[in-house]
């Protein structure tokens, strides 16, 4: 379990220097801000993410967010970027090649 907190940090620490925290702190205050457009974008990319490999438990339990509006992505991380889904998907700074929008 140490291993893959150590993996979860480095690729946040990695995503955010090559992208910034602007992706970050649009999703956070889109998901503590819901509006029913950005809601229905998360829903329908969720529906892309539940299925992807990526899509996995966030190892680190004080950065766990409880999302009780899309209750598939409470406590998920992508593994690929380490971003909490929860926030990734209700912004649209930082695009997942798998996402359709």
């Amino acid at each position: 379990m140490q291993n893959s907190k150590i993996k979860s940090v480095a690729k946040k620490a990695k995503t955010l220097s090559e992208i910034g925290s602007d992706p970050y702190f649009e999703g956070k205050y889109n998901f503590e801000n819901p509006v029913n457009e950005i809601e229905t974008l998360a829903c329908e990319r969720k529906n892309i993410c539940v299925n992807c490999p990526m899509f996995v438990e966030e190892p680190i339990s004080f950065l766990k967010v409880e999302d009780n509006r899309i209750i598939e992505l409470s406590n998920k991380i992508c593994d690929d970027c380490g971003c909490t889904l929860s926030y990734k998907l209700r912004q649209s700074k930082s695009i997942c090649s798998k996402w359709q929008k």
